[in-house]
């Protein structure tokens, strides 16, 4: 697969993103699924900006190349786990740094 072509988890997500109704919980999970990331996301308690999931696996690192303040990095990196996991229907379990 290259970089331009899309997954078809990917496809799956954009056609129910595509609909009048909201995305369900269930085509998130299934969409992280597909690409070995179980749900809920989670930031690392050692290292800055480094988001896991349910199982310990990094999923990504926000501001890799240390450009930013930990601060920023930190806040980013939190705001992105905290949209994810409400979109896949997470929502009582708070995620503090």
């Amino acid at each position: 697969m290259s970089i331009g072509t899309p997954h078809r988890a990917l496809e799956a997500f954009n056609a129910a993103s595509a609909k009048a109704q909201p995305v369900n919980h269930g085509t998130v999970r299934t969409a992280c699924l597909h690409q070995n990331v179980e749900l809920p996301l989670c930031l690392s308690e050692t290292d800055i900006g480094v988001v896991l999931d349910r199982h310990g696996c990094d999923v990504f690192t926000v501001d890799v190349n240390n450009e930013r303040p930990d601060e920023e990095a930190l806040a980013i990196a939190l705001f992105i786990v905290e949209c994810v996991n409400e979109a896949a229907g997470f929502t009582e379990e708070k995620l503090d740094a």
